[in-house]
């Protein structure tokens, strides 16, 4: 990728990571005390709000008067077979377990925990009083600035590189039939096949937004290959060389890779 890297991926990410953050004064110091106190408020709450969802009974969608009745989700939620599944579902549910929904908020906290110390530059990290409080979502106000304008920048270094790129992808001369149907953002990758000088590449669509499910690149020269097989199409360039074209493609899943190659010409099918 020339614009729309792993680094510029990582960044845009990375864009609101005050959003969450509530200002703490106590929050300066490292304090025990202070983080069990939180941890135990933060724990009944998150039980509290996952026993009301969970306990929440489904009729409760489908009087009448809660919705437009002219509206299409009402003409939806009137399937009767669909309205049975989810009151039978519900009626069967297991008892709520306080102990599981603990074990669950413990491992979102060790993930913030870990995210924290990923995301933020050591510079920011470093001085966190209590990272244990950081996680569960409070901060000092200095801290909370200097996570809020380490959002802002990347957030606006992310959409300058944007910019850049679709100031260049304008620039390319590529058909238009072509441009418009090189768009597979959110489909799966699920199969790679040689074909002699060609690549062929198939597709799992569901959460994507084409029905277009396989693509051959003619006469390929593959310039760099990360293995995107089993992961999601999230961004791709797309430049018009002398003899065909220049594909960046690049995809996250369990992890992030790429792969780049020449052709001479590119085919998309629905199959």
């Amino acid at each position: 990728m020339k614009y729309l890297t792993k680094e510029w991926y990582r960044k845009s990410n990375l864009t609101d990571l005050h959003f969450d953050l509530a200002i703490l004064d106590e929050a300066a110091d490292q304090d025990d005390e202070l983080f069990a106190s939180l941890y135990k408020d933060e724990e009944e709450q998150f039980i509290q709000d996952e026993r009301e969802e969970y306990d929440y009974d489904p009729r409760n969608l489908f009087a009448e008067d809660s919705f437009d009745q002219e509206s299409d989700l009402l003409d939806f939620l009137a399937e009767e077979e669909f309205i049975e599944q989810l009151i039978e579902s519900f009626d069967k549910r297991p008892a709520f377990s306080a102990e599981k929904t603990k074990e669950l908020f413990a491992e979102i906290y060790q993930a913030s925990l870990d995210a924290a110390k990923e995301n933020l530059p050591p510079e920011i990290y470093s001085q966190i009083a209590d990272p244990r409080v950081f996680a569960l979502g409070f901060c000092s106000d200095e801290i909370y600035n200097l996570v809020r304008d380490f959002s802002i920048s990347n957030n606006r270094e992310s959409m300058q590189v944007l910019e850049d790129y679709e100031d260049m992808m304008r620039l390319q001369n590529i058909p238009r039939q072509l441009r418009q149907r090189f768009g597979f953002h959110d489909c799966k990758i699920t199969g790679w096949l040689s074909q002699g000088k060609d690549l062929v590449l198939t597709l799992d669509t569901e959460d994507g937004f084409t029905s277009d499910n396989r693509i051959t690149f003619l006469d390929v020269t593959v310039l760099l290959d990360e293995n995107i097989v089993r992961l999601y199409w999230i961004y791709d360039e797309l430049y018009k060389t002398e003899n065909g074209y220049e594909v960046h493609i690049l995809c996250d899943g369990d992890r992030t890779a790429e792969l780049t190659l020449r052709c001479s010409d590119i085919r998309i099918e629905e199959i």
